[in-house]
């Protein structure tokens, strides 16, 4: 039955509409119900089955017509087809038109049924209700619902095109393919497909598209940079890849792929200097990284270093080493921290000498251009030095004069290389002091200080010997020569001069020449008894030096002068009795304020010379010159600086 109030199709025994909710009547349809039948939609059943035997070209007629459609739910026709016939096919759905405004749209199914059965009991019906499509209203087509339904898809479309072009990894590679602006990570991913593809070229363009990029971004993409330089490898561009693995590492030492490709880059190149710089990068790779592996490949490459036969270290002689390599190499040694190796060294050729003293040796093997790592050493040869000798003599104050004797000092008492060299005029003894022979010396009266060394055959020094001796014994030595007693006529290097010449004339001037360690402008003028030398100053011209070769005119210290013997000068001045050298030089005297010496030269000639300080710290020195009879033949007074 119909419900009356929305016309849906309900069971005969529903009592309540399936749709709407409503109470539905239950009068039974009868055909003699009348004006009841009428109500309950018995004509309108009957119209509804005179329909569906219609045939089909009538309704497919109807649906084209211009009024508006319903679907109506009708039942199906009699199936005379055998059971095993049946097939899906026998379902169809049909519009019926309506020309009633205002019309809802149903839609008639077809039921299957079996012709063993009658007609009426085959049919069955069933009613679907169905609402309105929303694209449609009042029966026809909302075009301007759809068309902003097709706007909104498109708006959609679009946008979520831009959100996949532009926030997406694939998006951005595929911008990066159609060379639009994206981003360098696509650039990189995009260079590395295009790498695999083998097309070099656009991958290179990529790569240093994306390296452009991260630069302005202050952004180092140091695998990128990696891809970069296959890239350069693979188009043979090998000396722009090495170029770009040096900034690298350079910039990022931790990185060992760096220097893996430019280490390979540089064994293949076979150009001058490349294996050593190889070799150089290898160190330099091993102390970045601490990857072992670059100094075993560095060990490999470089010829191994020179050995030595005399290992380094403490040696008490003088010593003679050999450098060799065991490859067969040339070897180039130094002992100079500073040089440069093998370019500053020697090439080995014969055993070196080890003299006493500190060497550091440093060598190399070398192998063309290959150079090994260097062999370092430090051979000490330090002979030994003897002890303190010893005196026989204790230090005190003695009222008469003593002999003294000298002796080795512990552990060198059985040496018969020892020798002992000794003063006692106060001078520090040297080469050029007496050799104490074994046999005892006698101290002179006054104070005196005892000083000796002992020197071995190596030439060591020991330490020195000093002991002062109070001997209250006469003869007393006499003063040394003093200032005073070269001042008496004049004054070197104060008197002016004009002075000087009113006193010994004006002489002849010979010329400049050099006196001393004197750096001023000096004149020499000659007299008759010698000559003098004057030098320049800010306030004019003074004495510095003045030479007397006769006697009568200028005056010595203390009485001496042209003429007297040697002994008779050495008796006007301190002396200590000290003997003579090997070399026949005696020493008078030693003090703060001054010294004595005879000097012998080389002609039989003797000097003997005589030096004190002034107040200001310069040095004034008197000799007299003995000639070879033993007389004072001049007399020569200078000035130092």
């Amino acid at each position: 039955m119909l419900c009356k109030s929305c016309g849906c199709f309900a069971e005969d025994d529903a009592i309540v509409c399936p749709e709407c909710g409503k109470l539905l009547r239950m009068t039974p349809l009868t055909p003699d119900a009348g004006v009841e039948a009428i109500r309950q939609g018995k004509r309108a059943r009957e119209a509804r089955l005179k329909q569906a035997t219609q045939p089909r070209e009538e309704l497919r007629r109807k649906r084209r017509s211009g009024a508006s459609r319903v679907t109506i739910p009708i039942p199906a026709i009699l199936d005379t087809r055998d059971e095993g016939q049946f097939s899906a096919d026998s379902y169809e759905t049909v519009k019926a038109d309506s020309t009633e405004k205002g019309q809802e749209t149903f839609e008639r199914s077809y039921r299957p049924v079996y012709s063993d059965r009658s007609s009426e009991e085959q049919v069955s019906e069933r009613y679907v209700n169905l609402r309105p499509a929303k694209w449609q209203r009042g029966g026809t087509v909302n075009w301007y619902k759809l068309i902003l339904a097709l706007l909104g898809g498109l708006v959609l479309f679009i946008v979520g095109t831009w959100f996949f072009l532009t926030r997406t990894e694939n998006g951005q590679k595929i911008m990066a393919r159609l060379g639009q602006e994206t981003t360098s990570t696509a650039l990189w991913s995009v260079g590395e497909d295009m790498m695999d593809q083998g097309d070099i070229e656009e991958a290179i363009a990529h790569f240093e598209k994306a390296r452009e990029q991260d630069e302005q971004n202050g952004v180092v993409d140091v695998d990128g940079l990696l891809l970069l330089g296959n890239a350069y490898e693979a188009a043979g561009l090998t000396d722009k890849a090495a170029a770009l693995y040096e900034e690298i590492y350079t910039e990022t030492p931790s990185r060992t792929e760096a220097y893996v490709n430019h280490i390979r880059i540089l064994l293949a190149s076979g150009k001058a200097g490349d294996r050593a710089w190889a070799g150089e990068l290898m160190q330099l790779a091993y102390e970045k990284t601490g990857e072992v592996s670059f100094a075993n490949q560095r060990r490999d490459l470089l010829p191994a270093p020179p050995e030595v036969d005399l290992t380094a270290g403490y040696y008490d002689s003088k010593k003679y080493i050999a450098i060799t390599s065991y490859q067969g190499y040339d070897v180039y040694y130094t002992f100079d921290e500073n040089a440069e190796l093998p370019s500053g060294g020697t090439l080995f050729t014969e055993r070196v000498f080890l003299d006493e003293g500190i060497h550091s040796l440093r060598a190399v093997a070398v192998n063309g251009e290959l150079v090994s790592d260097e062999l370092r050493g430090t051979y000490k040869i330090i002979m030994p030095s003897p002890r303190t000798p010893r005196s026989s003599l204790a230090p005190n104050t003695y009222r008469q004069r003593q002999r003294v004797r000298l002796k080795p000092g512990l552990d060198n008492e059985n040496d018969t290389d020892i020798v002992i060299y000794y003063t006692i005029d106060g001078s520090s003894p040297d080469a050029d002091s007496p050799i104490y022979t074994g046999e005892p010396f006698w101290l002179p009266g006054g104070r005196v200080t005892l000083k000796a060394v002992a020197v071995n055959k190596y030439n060591k020094v020991s330490n020195m010997l000093e002991i002062l001796y109070k001997i209250e014994a006469k003869p007393y030595p006499l003063s040394a020569c003093t200032i005073e007693d070269m001042s008496r006529y004049f004054i070197l290097y104060g008197t002016t001069m004009t002075d000087f010449q009113q006193t010994y004339g004006s002489g002849e001037l010979v010329g400049e020449v050099t006196l001393n360690e004197l750096d001023t402008e000096c004149r020499r003028y000659d007299y008759p008894w010698g000559y003098a030398v004057m030098s320049r100053v800010k306030s004019g011209w003074v004495l510095a030096e003045v030479y007397c070769s006769s006697t009568g005119t200028i005056g010595a210290p203390r009485g001496t002068k042209i003429g007297d013997s040697a002994d008779y000068v050495v008796s006007k001045f301190r002396d200590m009795g000290q003997i003579a050298s090997a070399s026949g030089n005696r020493g008078l005297y030693a003090t703060d304020e001054g010294t004595g010496k005879i000097w012998v030269q080389a002609d039989g000639s003797k000097i003997i010379r005589y030096t004190c300080f002034t107040e200001d710290s310069h040095r004034w020195q008197l000799d007299y010159i003995i000639d070879t009879l033993g007389e004072v033949s001049a007399i020569d007074m200078r000035y130092y600086p």
